[in-house]
């Protein structure tokens, strides 16, 4: 077992590990709870209220705390007339973060501490549930990976890519938001779709509908990844039709066990099994959608936040001519994310480090970046790969640079241009 335990390899993910649990509890140790920069405020806290609610107060709002939603920034809203807790987010991102609630819970019983679900030990589980999720999302990624690139580019283009977007921002800073549990989840889709694309086997199956179940109850959006995917599979119907009703019977029931939470929820709240909670929200921009903004637009631009991008952009055009499947689900899933993201009511997402929808689907921009650095490695020219990492390095100290002087909201003024703005925070004093 210690000889295992010593493999450099697992010394590697072990000190990763250490250093990013510092990292997040050192983030919030100066963040008081119940201010803009804590862990569990506004959308963040809508995600998580299943679990107090569930846990400790029986869904009955007269029983929380008072005043909490204000106090959280109006995330989830407790309807004390109908003496229900109401929040538009939908129940994935809870279920994953349940552990670690578990676990703060009983830290909190055994110190006696107050135990209201909101105070400072169920903010730091929740931190260190991202981290462990963004830990388990590179794990299965790498793995996936390691079946169209050698280690040696793998390990480049995750260096690149987490340190050098916001992936790291979204899993350190921002963990709350269910943008981290995406991303693992399409990662360990990814690995076992592939696992099951080869041996065919029943558990991978059934673990497919299950991941599908909890990737629609984390964001719905997600079911674009989910369709994009099946391109990994050669023949998918055939393979389709080869399954038995028994396999069918047990994959549809894992998925329908996942998705009981959200149903009985639904009923709770609306008398309805399904509810469309964001009720005057939608894509109004569908005839004229934001894409300029959303992709280069300083405020919460994808590429003008995350230079480092244009990488994983151009890696697509290599990604196709290696991998055709590949580079089909990557191409496919940026351009219908970057169409539907461009046409919501809020393109820009509110409060944000570049543009978060899109860390949902970073593991296929991960992929399309291992194109870019095998292309650059297989040119084997000395002068080409000294200018591409030079870069690729300026683009991470810039992103850890900016992110460490960042400050959670775009500050619109009239008095500043936001490239103004952006030049601030790029230039300005870590605090």
């Amino acid at each position: 077992m210690w000889q295992e335990l010593l493999k450099t390899k697992n010394i590697v993910w072990l000190i990763l590990a250490l250093v990013l649990c510092f990292a997040t509890l050192n983030r919030h140790s100066r963040s008081k709870i119940y201010t803009y920069s804590s862990t569990l405020m506004s959308d963040k806290a809508g995600y998580y209220v299943y679990l107090p609610a569930f846990f400790l107060y029986n869904f009955e709002a007269n029983k929380f705390p008072a005043k909490i939603d204000s106090l959280t920034g109006n995330g989830f809203s407790l309807l004390l007339k109908s003496n229900k807790v109401q929040t538009k987010y939908p129940v994935g991102t809870a279920i994953l973060e349940s552990p670690f609630f578990a676990l703060a819970h009983l830290y909190v019983l055994i110190n006696k501490e107050e135990a209201n679900g909101f105070s400072k030990p169920y903010q730091n589980a929740i931190d260190l549930s991202a981290v462990f999720y963004f830990l388990l999302g590179l794990y299965f990624l790498r793995r996936f990976l390691s079946n169209y690139f050698p280690s040696n580019t793998i390990l480049w283009a995750l260096f690149f890519t987490v340190f050098g977007s916001n992936l790291y921002y979204y899993s350190i800073f921002e963990g709350a938001y269910s943008h981290v549990y995406s991303f693992f989840l399409f990662s360990l889709f990814l690995f076992l779709l592939h696992g099951f694309s080869i041996a065919q086997k029943r558990w991978q199956w059934i673990s497919l509908f299950a991941v599908s179940a909890l990737i629609l109850l984390v964001r719905q959006l997600n079911i674009v990844f989910i369709f994009t995917s099946l391109f990994l599979i050669e023949k998918p119907l055939a393979l389709l039709n080869n399954r038995s009703l028994k396999d069918y019977f047990y994959a549809i029931s894992a998925a329908l066990l996942l998705l009981i939470p959200q149903i009985a929820y639904n009923i709770y709240l609306t008398k309805s099994i399904f509810f469309y909670s964001y009720q005057n929200e939608g894509f109004i921009y569908w005839n004229n959608p934001k894409l300029i903004e959303v992709l280069l637009g300083f405020e919460n631009g994808l590429l003008s936040t995350n230079p480092i991008l244009f990488l994983s952009i151009l890696g697509f055009i290599a990604l196709y001519k290696k991998q055709k499947s590949l580079g089909i689900i990557s191409i496919l899933a940026f351009v219908i994310c970057s169409y539907l993201y461009a046409s919501w009511w809020c393109y820009h997402l509110g409060c944000a480090y570049g543009h978060r929808g899109f860390i949902d689907i970073f593991p296929l921009l991960i992929i399309s970046m291992c194109a870019s650095v095998f292309w650059i490695q297989q040119k084997n020219n000395k002068a080409l790969s000294m200018v591409f990492y030079t870069v690729c390095s300026l683009g991470v100290l810039l992103n850890i640079k900016y992110i460490y002087t960042y400050d959670s909201c775009w500050p619109k003024t009239l008095a500043q241009s936001d490239f103004e703005i952006y030049w601030h925070f790029v230039t300005s004093q870590i605090k």
